[in-house]
């Protein structure tokens, strides 16, 4: 009978324990959760940007996209350029990608001058709404996962 106790008063002192410490470790990652992303544009955009189907990166760069996922009004797609290919100018709401196969593109976004950028495999890149057309001006196919998120953004 003794032993039964014993087990109940530990098991109690166990769950105890490990309640304060999830609670705590809430608190703590609380204070020290803080937005470590970066974003290409400095404009909040959000109100000038209205989804056109017809510029949607997947109607306009089919033949270089496969989508991986459409739900929850987020598309996801992998975007495979070969030297040389080039994407006609289409619309992204908020949305990111992640480099798997690097190289070099030529990218011009609306109203801005054309910008070569080197993508390494891993780099990562989160933005908001943006109009833009670019081409693989490298050796090498470039590779990227990116996710397309076409719902209100808050503010």
């Amino acid at each position: 009978m003794l032993q039964i106790k014993n087990n109940i008063k530990f098991f109690v002192f166990t769950s105890v324990l490990f309640l304060i410490s999830c609670n705590q470790s809430a608190t703590t990652s609380e204070k020290h959760n803080s937005d470590t992303t970066s974003t290409a544009t400095n404009k909040d955009t959000s109100s000038e940007f209205a989804y056109d189907p017809a510029m949607d990166p997947l109607t306009v760069g089919a033949q270089f996209s496969k989508t991986l996922g459409d739900t929850l009004n987020m598309k996801m797609f992998e975007v495979n350029l070969k030297p040389g290919d080039s994407i006609a100018i289409h619309t992204h709401p908020d949305h990111s990608f992640y480099v798997i196969q690097g190289g070099k593109i030529e990218v011009t976004f609306k109203g801005m001058e054309k910008q070569v950028m080197d993508l390494k495999p891993g780099m990562g890149w989160i933005g908001g709404p943006a109009t833009d057309f670019g081409k693989n001006i490298g050796n090498t196919t470039v590779k990227w996962v990116e996710t397309d998120v076409y719902r209100p953004r808050r503010n």
